[in-house]
């Protein structure tokens, strides 16, 4: 009983996942990486720079389908904040940005009176 626990161990330490390979037609299942048949060149930069375009370009449209979500890219502001995704007072430096946020920004959670006075108990006191 204790060698077929041992041998079952043993087994179980040296078990690697398999590889789904197909080779001349033919599907088998092996340890180590599927052989390939061609030589692969290399990407040059404009492939590297298209397919990180396209990328932005497929994440910018998703973020917009998705009007609740703030964007990932930060909004340059004439007063020196930006919308960076922050939602809370506690992530405020002063009143005059969390009132830029409450403004601004998609997603400010700053007026819970609604009275749109941001922060009041932090920084926006009457």
């Amino acid at each position: 009983m204790a060698a077929a626990g041992l041998v079952l161990a043993a087994t179980c330490v040296e078990a690697a996942p398999m590889n789904k390979c197909i080779i001349n037609g033919a599907v088998t299942y092996q340890q180590r990486p599927c052989p390939s048949n061609q030589a692969r060149k290399p990407p040059t930069l404009e492939e590297l720079n298209a397919a990180e375009k396209k990328r932005r370009a497929a994440a910018a449209s998703a973020a917009s389908a998705r009007p609740g979500e703030v964007a990932s890219a930060p909004t340059a502001s004439p007063g020196n904040f930006s919308c960076d995704g922050r939602q809370y007072c506690s992530q405020m430096k002063s009143c005059e940005e969390a009132k830029y946020f409450l403004a601004h920004c998609s997603g400010a959670k700053m007026d819970g009176d609604k009275n749109g006075i941001p922060c009041e108990k932090q920084w926006c006191s009457r």
